[in-house]
């Protein structure tokens, strides 16, 4: 994503991208568009345009997602390259430890091993009432509620899910079975995030983002609306009081950002999701950001 004093202008890798300017001092920013955090590689920079000249510049994303982009005259080099390859040589060696002890370990003499079977999860009905987030308990599943949807269909009584509960949140929700989610990294001040993929494919960009924050008191409308602005790429949609989404498709692909204020009376709590798929599976996302929606409803 390339802006130029604040104005978007269409942009691609590897490709020259040539922008007209009047001459004087431009702002230019990049930054490469990402699910958690939302933008990732970000650069800025001032530069002087003379009249009839070109001002060459040449940006590099960083090969760690959370180091800031390279961004000036070219050459440019590829921000944490260096720590990229000493993680790369301290996990070959790992590699190597690991094949090691398989070694040593198979030439040892015999000894049983225990055998472990899964316990199957048990869904509870209910959910206790909402409070704060401290402590390590993992939330249950609330049972039989009323469906809610903010856009697309719902879980049906015979699909297979998973249920996700983070430790410390105040609710659960499902995502397909072969859904997994880990702890991600989010940019906004004392917020709690994951991300949840498909791990039978997880290069199907199929993602879901899920954020959690507290809305300190008193949650009113005007805090709600900064939260929401702090969430959003977008101006997004009122679904309701409560309740803020905006949906996109680009190059055959589905978005959508929701946010939801739940907990209380008062409000306690902003949720936010983030979803990406193609548009053939956007129905996969859709019913993960619908169960949040339910659960904290």
């Amino acid at each position: 994503m390339l802006a130029v004093d604040g104005q978007p202008v269409r942009a691609g890798w590897k490709r020259p991208i040539v922008v007209p300017l009047a001459a004087g001092r431009h702002h230019v920013h990049v930054h490469v568009p990402y699910l958690l955090p939302r933008r990732i590689g970000k650069a800025d920079l001032d530069v002087m345009v003379l009249p009839g000249q070109t001002t060459p510049l040449e940006y590099r994303a960083p090969t760690i997602a959370y180091l800031r982009g390279a961004l000036g005259a070219p050459p440019q080099k590829y921000p944490g390259t260096a720590a990229t390859i000493v993680l790369l040589i301290f996990m070959v060696l790992l590699a190597f430890c690991a094949v090691g002890n398989a070694i040593v370990a198979a030439s040892a003499e015999t000894r049983s091993v225990p055998s472990w079977t899964p316990t199957p999860v048990r869904t509870v009905p209910t959910l206790p009432p909402l409070s704060g987030s401290s402590g390590g308990s993992r939330p249950e599943l609330r049972d039989g509620v009323t469906a809610q949807t903010v856009a697309g269909p719902v879980f049906s009584a015979s699909e297979k899910t998973a249920t996700m509960r983070f430790p410390g949140w105040p609710f659960a929700f499902r995502t397909p079975a072969t859904w997994g989610c880990l702890g991600a990294k989010v940019d906004l001040a004392d917020a709690k995030a994951y991300i949840c993929v498909d791990e039978t494919n997880p290069s199907s960009d199929k993602r879901v983002g899920v954020l959690l924050r507290s809305c300190a008191p008193p949650c009113d409308a005007t805090a709600t609306a900064r939260l929401t602005t702090e969430w959003f790429s977008a101006e997004p949609e009122r679904v309701d009081a409560t309740t803020n989404l905006l949906e996109g498709a680009e190059d055959g692909g589905y978005q959508m950002e929701m946010d939801h204020f739940f907990g209380g009376p008062p409000l306690k709590w902003q949720v936010g999701v983030t979803a990406t798929a193609p548009a053939k599976s956007r129905a996969e996302v859709q019913k993960i950001a619908n169960d949040i929606l339910t659960q904290t409803s």
